[in-house]
């Protein structure tokens, strides 16, 4: 099948669907990363990151290539580079290696959509393989500080990552992550959310405070919040599951939901605690 058309057509879910019947297809995919059409090259990145996280051994042999453009000079090849790469090198700690020069000049990129970009990018490296990102966690403080509410949550969400694995690298910032929660809208608190729960899966008194307001979220509306609660609450009742007990009727709700991820979690966290509804 010659996807080349296709690509120039902006078929891309053709493509798609095209890749995953015949994984093949995915060398002629990378090819076409070479053109200097800017849409077609971010549409490829974006099939890439889809087909690369549900089969990275199919798609490692070119993570070279996606980490390379990460160094390209249009911004958007650049997020949707550090996107892919983010999906594909964090299973392989040499490819993650080769990654983290582009990812460490991408976090003080001018733009604060690639500097989101490589925060997410360096959470999932950092949670497969901490030591390579341990050096970056004051500047990613930093961002909880210094950026927009999106530069925020993608900070908020790579500590929290980083946090599961070496929780003494963020124990420190609860506070900061209390007054980010304060002016964070619902629709783009869901890393701070996270960050919590991945404090409170290790110091649970520390954040039994928060329990009450974490528990709100449930019913925000906002499936990055709920998601990003219902996963919070699962990590903190993990280590003390009656500091949770009055959430298990509202993230059993959720087992409901039209949004996956939310049931998803709502069924993750419910097993980690021990629930019936979650096994």
């Amino acid at each position: 099948m010659d996807i080349r058309p296709l690509a120039f057509d902006k078929k891309f879910s053709d493509i798609e669907k095209a890749v995953y019947a015949d994984r093949t297809l995915i060398g002629g995919l990378v090819d076409l990363l070479a053109e200097r059409n800017n849409d077609v090259r971010t549409g490829v990145l974006n099939i890439l990151s889809r087909v690369g996280f549900d089969y990275p051994q199919d798609t490692r042999p070119y993570l070279n290539a996606l980490i390379a453009l990460m160094d390209d000079a249009d911004a958007f090849v650049k997020i949707d580079a550090a996107n892919a790469v983010a999906n594909l090198a964090y299973r392989y700690e040499d490819e993650s290696s080769r990654a983290m020069p582009s990812l460490r000049k991408l976090l003080d990129h001018p733009q604060s959509l690639v500097r989101q970009e490589a925060a997410y990018a360096l959470g999932n490296i950092g949670f497969s393989h901490v030591h390579l990102v341990k050096d970056l966690v004051p500047r990613l403080i930093s961002m909880l500080e210094s950026g927009d509410d999106d530069e925020r949550e993608a900070a908020s969400h790579a500590l929290g990552k980083i946090g599961i694995i070496e929780p003494q690298l963020i124990r420190g910032i609860l506070p900061k992550l209390i007054d980010v929660l304060q002016y964070s809208k619902e629709a783009t608190c869901g890393g701070v959310l996270f960050a919590l729960g991945a404090i409170g899966l290790h110091y649970p008194k520390e954040v039994a405070d928060l329990v009450p307001r974490l528990i709100q979220y449930l019913d925000s509306g906002h499936p990055n919040a709920v998601k990003n609660a219902i996963a919070a609450l699962g990590n903190i009742g993990s280590s003390n599951r009656e500091l949770v007990a009055d959430a298990l009727p509202l993230i059993r709700k959720h087992l409901e939901s039209s949004d996956l991820d939310v049931k998803m979690n709502a069924k993750v966290a419910l097993g980690r605690l021990g629930d019936p509804a979650g096994m």
